[in-house]
Order: structure tokens, then sequence, then C-alpha cells
């Protein structure tokens, strides 16, 4: 059975779904390996299999083109005395990222992607058996590399192999399987270590934390179950000492590099994490028997401190999103529920692009905004087919979010960034999208605004005519003409969306179809849709003027009818 790669989030609406790949689909080796996605370019991932398998697969080419590039191709002789385990630990520099390495009892190095092999080290295990389970190249210095073996050995070399250096925590039983080497991000000398043992029946946590290459280890297990064992720890791209850890029942994390942890379970199942990854803004975690999951914008725990004490409310500053991919993630923390929080989206210039009312639960809260300003006036009941009244998606620049509950008001700023694989449209560009947009979006509210004043004045007519029979006849005559304006504004007949199939849509559907159109894809908007935007904004002056003529004319007279007889007559709301 081969690896699986699958898309957590795609441009696409259909998740993974890109330019024809599919969400999922081998990524070359086997079950039991290792993956090793090239640094640089995405579409190059490196795997290992049973029986030494290295495979190298583009996936421009397809499987059918994926080259095998193990270091002894022959399962004889020399092949076999490589004691290459059922997970091949395989890895890619961060730092030199053509050069990948692979541990049997030796570490193996390829400046090739794998077309050549040199053999860079004695035989780094503790007992005859043994194979090199872990291997982390330090991210800060392309010849320092760690690496842990499935007997309890952790080896450094500071020269690109031709020296080792024994570096395991003094007293570390046998039997133990290192299982993560954290080498820091942020510190060249700072690595963390995490060993387990629940082979041998001991399901203790054992995690170490070194700032000075490995001359000194510290156990940094306060906060972990005693029965909790650890199988990685990873530390994170931004925050110095902010930690994660894998354990046999979930995640935990540390603020202070190790110091105390404590859960980051959430909705996460009860389940053995057995890797982590922290890829941009998001935590990766994988589970042995319960899948994939992603925990999404992890940039709170990068703002967590101690200034959150004692306040009614905090809001961390946001992720800046990229336009059409992104949404714009809100987090806060409110010290006690509130029964209104209301989270406000200014532009540059302080004008309110979008306002957003809801209750606060106390603890974090989580609000996301889909980029778009107010959308147009919308009308109960109202069926649409294809697209919806939206508002216009905002575009690329600075903007602030604003947060009141209890009393108290937090903002911060974050900046909106434009898509970069369309490098050649222009801001004017998208500021003519932008301001087409809008003007389409006003004409839906126009429109729709529209439908709900004829809605009103039947409901007052119909109510009229209950009161003074005689004028039943002059009602009916007036409610058909303005049933006739709405008729054009809006298909009245739609019953489902599927029914727009037999009755064409009338002007509001089509005013949002056309901003839909409008906004597909980044760019100057096009001669036809300019010219569509004249066409229906003129259809709207004329079924707004035959409005205007019948409020003025038959109903009118209606009015003075009305109101000659003493009764109250029917108001024309603007």
């Amino acid at each position: 059975m081969p690896s699986d790669r699958a898309a957590s989030r795609s441009n696409n609406p259909i998740v993974g779904q890109e330019e024809g790949i599919p969400s999922g689909y081998p990524a070359g080796g086997g079950e039991s390996g290792s993956i090793a996605p090239h640094p640089t370019d995405p579409n190059i991932f490196f795997a290992t299999g049973p029986q030494s398998l290295i495979t190298r697969y583009d996936r421009r080419l397809g499987l059918s083109q994926a080259r095998d590039v193990q270091v002894l191709p022959s399962w004889e002789s020399g092949a076999q005395r490589e004691r290459f385990p059922w997970t091949t630990a395989l890895v890619a520099s961060r730092l030199e990222p053509d050069v990948l390495y692979v541990g049997s009892q030796h570490l193996w190095r390829s400046a090739k992607r794998g077309d050549s092999w040199e053999r860079i080290s004695p035989d780094l295990t503790r007992s005859p058996g043994g194979a090199i389970s872990v291997i982390a190249p330090s991210r800060q210095e392309p010849r320092t590399l760690w690496v842990g073996t499935d007997d309890g050995a952790v080896q450094l070399t500071r020269d690109g192999g031709a020296t080792w250096t024994a570096m395991t925590p003094p007293g570390l039983p046998d039997s133990s399987r290192v299982s993560a080497i954290e080498s820091s991000a942020h510190a060249a000398a700072t690595a963390y270590l995490s060993v387990e043992r629940h082979e041998v029946d001991d399901r203790r946590p054992y995690l170490f934390r070194t700032t000075d290459l490995g001359a000194h280890w510290t156990a940094i297990t306060t906060g972990l179950g005693s029965e909790d064992f650890v199988n990685v720890v990873r530390e994170d791209s931004q925050r110095a000492g902010l930690l994660y850890a894998g354990t046999d029942h979930g995640v935990a994390v540390s603020f202070d590099a190790g110091a105390s942890w404590q859960s980051l379970a959430g909705n996460l199942p009860d389940v053995p994490v057995v890797d982590l990854v922290v890829e941009a803004n998001d935590l990766v975690i994988a589970t042995h028997g319960r899948s994939f999951y992603v925990l999404d914008d992890i940039g709170p725990l990068r703002q967590l401190g101690s200034d959150l004490a004692g306040k009614p409310l905090h809001l961390f500053r946001p992720a800046d999103p990229v336009r059409r991919l992104d949404e714009a993630v809100i987090d806060y923390v409110l010290a006690a529920a509130a029964d209104t929080v209301t989270i406000e989206v200014l532009d540059r210039a302080g004008s309110v692009v979008r306002r957003h009312q809801a209750a606060g639960r106390a603890g974090a809260n989580r609000f996301r905004w889909d980029l778009r300003h107010t959308g147009a006036t919308t009308v109960a009941g109202m069926i649409f087919w294809v697209s919806r009244p939206v508002g216009p998606l905002a575009l690329p620049g600075e903007y602030q979010v604003r947060v009141t509950a209890n009393g108290a008001t937090a903002t911060e700023r974050f900046t909106i960034r434009p898509d970069p694989r369309i490098p050649n449209v222009t801001a004017a560009d998208l500021e003519e999208q932008f301001a087409l947009a809008l003007r389409v979006r006003d004409l839906v509210s126009e429109t729709n605004e529209a439908v709900i004043r004829i809605r009103a004045l039947g409901t007052e007519l119909r109510d009229r005519g209950k009161t003074a029979r005689d004028l039943g006849p002059g009602i009916e005559a007036l409610l058909g003409q303005l049933d006739e304006v709405k008729n054009g504004l809006y298909q009245t007949k739609l019953r489902s969306e599927l029914d727009a199939t037999i009755y064409p849509i009338r002007l509001n559907n089509q005013l949002t179809n056309l901003q839909m159109s409008i906004e597909t894809g980044d760019g100057r908007p096009t001669a036809q849709a300019r010219s569509a935007v004249t066409i229906l904004a003129a259809e709207l002056t004329r079924l707004r003027s035959k409005l205007a003529a019948i409020v003025a004319g038959p109903l009118a007279d209606l009015n003075r009818r009305l109101t000659s007889r003493r009764l109250k007559p029917v108001a024309a709301p603007e």
C-alpha cells in the first residue's frame, strides 16, 4: 500500500482539486515509510518503503515516472548488511534543498536528490540490531546534524559527518527508542529530544532540552501524564520556546521551552499523535489510526502572554490573509460571557466595511470574516439561481478589526495581501473591478428595496380592501399593476432554485449573477461587463419610474377616496 498526499485547503472550492490533481494521491514509497517533501519544489516528494526502498516522485509526471533512488538497489550482499528498518528515517535539508539524508545503522547523504549516495558515519547504534530512527539537520548550520537510534543512542556531528560525538542524555535506559529530535530554528545550540519505551512496558514521558549542543540535558516533563509517552516534539517556527508535543493521548503545548506543559486537545480525539509539523500559521497533526488534523491559525498561541490576566477583553492580532485564498481569522478572549459582541472591520480611512454581532462565551472565541464588504439589501424568502446577494471582495491593503464586548473595546490591524500568483494585475485594475462590483451591489439593493416597498403596499392595499369593499375592484387593479412591476424586479414564481430552468430570472438575480461574473478572477472589468451594468441599470430606472407613476397616479387617487371616507390612506414608503 503506498503513501498518500492530501490537501488541507485549496484555491479550488473542492479541496485539493488543483489543476486536475485529486485531493489525495500517492506520494511514492510505501505505507511504512517516511515522506520528505522537497523544501523548495512542492512537486517533488522523496519517500521510503520496506526493504530499503526510496523513491523520488514528481507529481507533474505521475507515478509511472517515479524513480527508485535507494542507497543499495540490490537486496543481496551489501544491501543485507545495511539495517534499513521497516520505517526508515529520511529527511531533506532545509538549508541545502537538494541534499537528502537516510538512515540504516549508518547515515547516508545524497547531494543529488538521490542519484548518488555516500556513507558519512560509522555504525551509530548501541546494539547489533539497532538502526537510525531520527535524523535532524540543524536549521542554522548546514554541517551540523543530530541522529537518534531505536536503541537509545543520540549522536551529533558538527562537520558534516567527518566526526561524531555521543550526546545521549545520562542515565537513559537501554531499549529506549529516540522518537524525535528537534533542532531549534531560533538558537543553534538548542535542541529538544523525545524518547519512548512503551514496547518495554514503560509508558512514562521522556523529554529533554539542551542549550549547549548536548553537553547537558534537562528533563522537561512537568505537566505531562505519567503514562503519556511522547512520540514527537516540535518548536514553533516564529516564537522561540513555544513547543508542541505529540503524545500517546493527543497534543500538549508549552510556552516556556518545556518547563511546563498543558493539553492542547480541544476537540481532538484521545488518540496517539505520531508526528507534528508547523506549517506557516497552522499546526498539522498526524495520528495513529484517526487520520490527519489541522489546527488552523496558531497565531493566538504565538501571542499568548501574561497580559491577558484581568482583562475583560483581549483581541489577538490577526494573520494577514491572502485575497481570494484566505479568510481573516479574528480571535479574542472574554473574561466573562457577553450577550452582545460587536465585531467591526474598518478600512484604512476608518470607515466600517462590515459589522457583525453575536453572543460571546467566556474564554476563547473565533470569528471568520470572508473579506467581503456588507452585502446588498435582502428580502425574506427570496430564491436566487446560481448566485446570492453578497458584498464586493475587499481590496488589498490595510484594515482594522474592532471588537466591543462587556463595555470594553480592542482594536488590531492587519493587511489583506494580494494573490502573489497574478503579478500582472495592477492595483488600479482591482480598484476598477471593485468599483464596478460595488455599483452592482447597490443596484441589487435598490431592486430589492423596490420589492420590499411593493410588498408593503400590497399588504396595506389588501387591508383597505377588507374595510372599503366597494373599492375592491380598484384595489385589485392597483395590485395587478404593482405585481407587474414586482415581476420585472424579481421572478416571483421561483419555489426552488431549479425552477429557474422553467421561469427565467429577473432583474435582481440578473444583477447578482453579473456581480459574480465581474468578480470571477482578479482583473480589470471587461467591456461586456460594463455594457451589461449599463443595460440593467437602465431597466431598473424604467421599473422604478413605473412604480413611481403608479404611486403618483392610481395610488394617489385611491388615497383621496380613502381620505374622503375618513379612512387611513395607504402609505408609500420610500
